[in-house]
């Protein structure tokens, strides 16, 4: 059975990703891309679909003799993993990670660390979502002079055209379908282990140079981390009304010592002198008068340093917390960017459920033009120019059609795959269907556009030049958006239920109208801006019209209806109406009466009516949540916000990694994950702080 989604971490080499539990198992790794078939899919079923585990013997049996725990985290702004495992008295560190140096391949490291650990390793290689077990062929190495090496050894398993190569300091033995041993690691001891894909027609790769590897990848990590750096890391300003005569920004280590100061220590020291002399006077003096066990607990309050937490204390806190969330979050969209399309996956991973058990279960490992367009702002904002024009370069390869056509979703290719198939998977705790491919790529969706096209137009008040390819596919999609005023469509959540003219898609084509006409009025742009802007008036006319309802006083989800969703939080954003104004902060208490979960949290959208196609509400949704946040910190209220951001960070797993939604009847995530919308809403949070 697989973990829980919250267990799972990501590793990845901007290729693909594979996700190991705090278990030691890798039980997702689709090869060569995101959206290949898996090679490890024990995540949707079992450990017969495929997995690699790699943990101490004593956490695998079903009573262990010693107690065992974990410690996990990755190295600073990279995605090299570290476990260290601790049985009893002994330990052992797991070093794990995707090599950036070419090729697809994942290496595992165990190092002694105190005492010995006997670790437990299995490998089951299989194919096509483990439909397909490989013929697996041991080959012995040899030395120069002919003799068997038997450190050179190597499994390979082929089916095909896919194959894998294992290489590693202790080579598993087992049955054709699953490879496994024991070994014992000593303190000082060193195993390393590679898995690698290559195309069967090919010769295996060499095994990996572990040191280099590591390395290398790390350096890479760091480097793309360290482009930017937030201003608020280089001075902090003062909150209004604070004392700044002479005062330096002090750090929280900086402030504990400002509180133990010797007059503090003193001050302990004589009220415990105090105390002392009446206990041994043998005053009744009751509300002075301490027995000796108090003395003693007051005696080592005075031997220790008192730190008094301060207002300003906690708030460098939580703004630490805010500018590691948001760094995390850029690496995980930098982690999700494929270096060989430039297309962003939505998430790795497909069929998780929003609710465990339930049927909403999709494929995210595709691209979608929204969360494409809305990374470009963030990645640019944060000094990313390479990964902004492979962005960039990708939309304009996927929309280089008929504009006519434009489709919410592409493969990360930017091919158009509009198949939806059924896998023969068991699912994610018994969570059917299992899917492949995303039905809904052929659907038009107004936000899609709209959102291509704010998106470009905040690359040209940043500077970015338009291109030969670049504004013709704008004015195309301008001119094909005129005809889509008062279109229906499913709206950016893409309900299975009836199609509606929702008030959020019509907003994105204002917003794109908005756009052109900007371009040739502001930037001197060849285009039909008279047209656009009868447009643009037009729609901005139904929506304060027939998407406004005047007896709630508040915007709504359709025209002519009288519920809210998540998505009337990016009105604000694309400029529609101001963050506080009183249409949207009416807007906002709606959705607070309405679709807020008792922990802060909101849904996407109510679902008592199933109208989505799906029996039963999904869970709280962390985009939206985050939505909310940066709305309530661009309209006054920062300290909401704060509150809500900090939720959203306490419901993320130990790694700072977010799914889709949340359960708290469960305390669970779940999902697709890592998603990458919601790390992009963080980064958003975070930045409407000023941070």
């Amino acid at each position: 059975m697989a973990s829980f989604i919250e267990d799972y971490a990501l590793l990845s080499d901007m290729n693909t990703g594979a996700l190991v539990s705090r278990a030691g198992s890798i039980d997702w790794f689709c090869a060569p891309r995101f959206d290949s078939r898996a090679v490890f899919a024990a995540l949707l079923g079992e450990r017969e679909h495929g997995r690699w585990l790699l943990a101490p013997l004593e956490s695998v049996n079903p009573a262990p003799v010693e107690e065992v725990r974990t410690e996990r985290s990755y190295r600073e702004n990279t995605f090299i993993l570290q476990t260290v495992w601790f049985v009893g008295d002994a330990s052992v560190r797991v070093t794990e990670f995707m090599p950036l140096s070419g090729g697809t391949t994942i290496v595992r490291n165990v190092e002694g660390l105190t005492g010995e650990v006997t670790m437990y390793h299995e490998l089951a290689m299989r194919f096509d979502y483990g439909k397909t077990v490989p013929w697996v062929t041991r080959y012995e190495g040899t030395r120069s002079d002919g003799s068997p090496d038997p450190d050179a050894a190597m499994l390979v398993g082929m089916a095909g055209p896919h194959a894998l190569v294992f290489h590693g300091d202790s080579v598993p033995e087992g049955d054709p379908e699953s490879k496994a041993e024991t070994f014992t690691v000593s303190a000082g001891q060193s195993y390393t282990f590679a898995l690698s894909y290559f195309a069967s027609n090919h010769n295996p790769p060499v095994p990996v140079d572990y040191p280099t590897a590591l390395t290398y990848t790390q350096d890479q990590w760091s480097e793309w981390s360290d482009l930017y750096t937030a201003p608020e890391e280089e001075t902090k300003p003062q909150a209004i009304g604070a004392d700044t005569a002479g005062a330096d920004t002090a750090s929280p280590e900086e402030i504990s010592a400002v509180r133990s100061v010797p007059e503090l220590q003193e001050d302990a020291t004589e009220s415990l002198k105090t105390s002392s002399i009446l206990l041994e006077s043998g005053s009744n003096t009751s509300s002075l008068e301490v027995d000796e066990e108090t003395y003693r607990e007051l005696a080592q309050t005075a031997a220790t340093p008192i730190a008094v937490p301060t207002e300003e204390s906690h708030r460098e806190e939580a703004d630490a917390r805010y500018r590691e969330a948001r760094l995390r979050s850029l690496l995980v969209l930098r982690a999700l960017i494929s270096r060989e399309t430039g297309a962003l996956v939505a998430s790795a991973t497909t069929s998780l459920p929003e609710v465990i058990g339930g049927k909403r279960n999709h494929d995210f490992r595709f691209t979608w033009l929204r969360d494409v367009a809305m990374a470009m702002d963030v990645t640019l904002t944060h000094g990313h120019e390479r990964e902004t024009a492979q962005l960039r370069n990708w939309i304009l390869r996927a929309l280089a059609n008929n504009p006519r056509q434009i489709h919410a979703v592409y493969g990360l290719a930017g091919e158009k795959d509009d198949m939806e198939r059924r896998l023969a998977l068991p699912g994610y705790e018994g969570s059917q269907p299992v899917r492949s491919g995303n039905g809904s790529g052929d659907q038009f969706q107004g936000d899609a556009l709209g959102q291509v096209l704010v998106t470009f137009a905040n690359l040209r008040e940043q500077g970015v030049a338009e291109d030969h390819l670049s504004w013709p596919i704008q004015k195309a999609l301008l001119n094909a958006a005129t005809e889509r005023i008062g279109e229906t469509d499913r709206s950016m959540w893409e309900i299975y239920g009836e199609p509606s003219t929702y008030t959020h898609s019509q907003a994105m084509l204002w917003a794109a109208f908005d756009a052109g006409v900007s371009a040739v009025r502001d930037y001197g742009m060849d285009g039909d801006a008279a047209t656009w802007e009868a447009c643009r008036d037009t729609v901005a006319e139904d929506i304060l019209t027939r998407g406004y309802n005047e007896t709630l006083g508040c915007f709504v989800s359709t025209y002519g209806g009288s519920s809210v969703d998540a998505s009337l939080l990016q009105l604000p954003q694309i400029g529609l109406v101001a963050w506080d104004d009183p249409r949207m902060l009416a807007t906002v208490k709606r959705i607070e009466e309405t679709i807020q979960h008792t922990s802060g949290m909101i849904y996407r959208y109510d679902n008592s009516d199933s109208h989505d196609g799906f029996e039963g509400q999904d869970n709280p949704h962390f985009t939206s949540t985050l939505w909310l946040a940066e709305q309530y910190i661009r309209s006054g209220r920062e300290a909401d916000g704060r509150a809500l951001l900090n939720l959203v960070l306490d419901c993320a797993n130990d790694l700072g990694l977010m799914s889709s939604e949340y359960d708290f009847a469960h305390e669970r995530l779940t999902g697709n994950f890592p998603q990458a919308l919601a790390h992009i809403s963080l980064i958003r949070v975070v930045q409407a702080l000023g941070l």
